[in-house]
């Protein structure tokens, strides 16, 4: 299976793809000072573009998707609370609207987004922010993180951020019996912004990118 991009990185993302909580969004010491802020009515709109070959089309030169996140609300979660936050992707004809329910939190550790069900805490940033730390997923070993740099100038249409970059690698299938790719996800998060750019790359090509239009973080 190729991967998807949404990370997200979103995981997601993210996953993109691609994967803290605040105020109204679940414990932690998260906020407008946080690098993925999670308070009640903060929404981030992004520009999504697959490449050739990832669903939901295959046609050369990739589309380009609205892409939107919105902290909705709380869950409690085996009594734990996390953020809770709708990911929309607009439709863009002939593809119809998706969306789906992310849930994520902050600590004093890390920042995590909740995967599976009934699903586990997979850090997706550990704090504060450390230049070459490097951690896995906790059920997947062979799935890596790295914080590659914390002081990275990125541009994008909401503007112009000083970010801490996020490198996850891992090789996938890319077909059975067809051999793998090596896949790095690339995610830039700002301070009291959020999720700046995100992009993967499969053996060195970018297959997805994700890029802020605009945010409101209340």
């Amino acid at each position: 299976m190729r991967s998807n991009a949404i990370v997200v990185t979103i995981a997601l993302g993210t996953a993109l793809v691609l994967a803290g909580g605040c105020g109204g969004g679940g414990g932690g010491d998260g906020g407008s000072n946080s690098y993925l802020p999670l308070t009640l009515g903060s929404t981030w709109s992004y520009t999504l573009t697959l490449g050739p070959g990832l669903v939901p089309a295959q046609i050369p030169g990739g589309t380009d998707f609205p892409y939107t996140e919105t902290v909705v609300g709380v869950a409690d979660l085996q009594g734990t609370q996390y953020a809770s936050v709708l990911s929309v992707r607009g439709a863009v004809d002939p593809w119809p609207e998706r969306s789906w329910q992310q849930f994520r939190r902050e600590t004093g550790a890390a920042i995590y987004a909740r995967v599976g069900d009934p699903g586990y805490d997979l850090p997706i940033l550990m704090l504060p922010p450390t230049a070459g730390e490097t951690w896995s997923d906790p059920t997947s070993a062979e799935v890596t993180y790295t914080t590659v740099a914390t002081a990275e100038r990125v541009t994008v249409p909401a503007g112009t951020f000083t970010c801490v970059r996020v490198e996850q690698e891992y090789d996938t299938e890319v077909e059975p019996g067809q051999g793998t790719v090596h896949v790095t996800v690339r995610s830039w998060y700002a301070r009291g912004v959020g999720l700046v750019r995100d992009e993967t790359l499969e053996d060195e090509t970018v297959t997805s990118t994700l890029v802020l239009e605009s945010y409101t973080v209340e």
